[in-house]
């Protein structure tokens, strides 16, 4: 018996010593209190309608209140760096857009964060659908065409993007440089002045999500003549991807779930299972594919695998079309 109490004696004092390292293993009722969600767009984008909905019911699952504050600017940055600033917060996630977070990473941008160190993956939501645009005056009827009107015309096609240094512009210059063309690259400030022009025959092609190009190729006004995926979309099974006809040419972005880097593994893993079951749902799943996201929850690694493979493509093309992004 003598022997047997300081044993127990010893495993009780070395309890008592890892519980305040255990972190949320020693107190599983996380959360504890209302969780912010940062939208890394303004009211009405894509990435603002899909959050709400699903912090709405990622509330419900979790039995507490998500609420979204929006933080638009920098193409998301803004919001990203707002969040990996949250250090040891483990109640403020980031709804965004992850394209953007690719390309911080692939470039090397000087920015006040870094995506792999300062945010964690939590759950991707799902690639999306994004559209190869034309005039419908432009003589050409699908990608093959393009591709033969604009080897045809070095220069003289006008490519609209939302930006220089957007996830559309490295799309073009992958076009060029995978594709052998030759493009004129006309940045805008937003999807809605590149459209616009568009629409007016200034600009002969440009790039959009399937959401907002939607009514324009619906009434005549556009023609949509690929997918920028990395796969087809189930809405638009007919229309080919842009890299089966050029390898190399895919555009990698879609909506997820990020937290400070500092998250518990605990909370990670909840939060991920929650998120799951909130886009597994019949429901949920038939609206996104709706809007043009493809349903994709997984793993967090998964995620975080994706991003990495693509930021290592993007940095190879960077390199080798001599592109200097600041």
């Amino acid at each position: 018996m003598t022997a047997v109490r300081p044993r127990l004696i010893a495993v009780a004092a070395l309890v008592w010593l890892l519980l305040p390292n255990l972190g949320l293993a020693a107190d599983p009722a996380w959360p504890t209190r209302p969780i912010t969600m940062v939208v890394s767009y303004p009211p009405g984008a894509i990435t603002d309608t899909v959050g709400r909905r699903v912090a709405e019911r990622l509330g419900l699952v979790l039995g507490t209140s998500v609420i979204i504050e929006n933080r638009a600017g920098a193409g998301g940055n803004v919001a990203a760096a707002h969040v990996a600033r949250q250090r040891g917060d483990d109640h403020t996630l980031l709804f965004t857009s992850y394209g953007t977070l690719i390309i911080a990473a692939a470039a090397e941008l000087r920015l006040d964060f870094h995506p792999w160190r300062d945010l964690a993956p939590v759950a991707m939501i799902g690639p999306m659908t994004v559209v190869m645009l034309v005039r419908p005056a432009l003589p050409v009827n699908d990608l093959a065409g393009f591709l033969r009107h604009a080897a045809a015309n070095p220069g003289r096609v006008n490519f609209a993007s939302v930006g220089v240094g957007s996830s559309y512009h490295l799309l073009i210059e992958q076009l060029q440089t995978y594709g052998r063309l030759s493009l004129t690259h006309v940045p805008y400030r937003g999807g809605a002045a590149a459209m616009t022009d568009l629409l007016g025959g200034r600009v002969d092609a440009t790039l959009a999500t399937w959401l907002f190009a939607k009514p324009y190729v619906s009434d005549g006004r556009a023609r949509a003549i690929a997918v920028a995926n990395a796969e087809r979309s189930p809405v638009l099974p007919d229309l080919p991807t842009i890299e089966e006809a050029v390898p190399g040419a895919q555009l990698t972005d879609g909506l997820a779930i990020f937290a400070p880097s500092t998250l518990p593994d605990l909370a990670l893993t909840r939060l991920n299972t929650a998120v799951r079951e909130v886009i597994d749902t019949p429901a949920m799943r038939d609206w996104l594919t709706s809007e043009g996201v493809l349903p994709r929850p997984g793993p967090a690694e998964e995620l975080a695998t994706e991003m990495r493979t693509a930021a290592d493509r993007l940095r190879h093309l960077l390199v080798e079309a001599k592109i200097r992004l600041e």
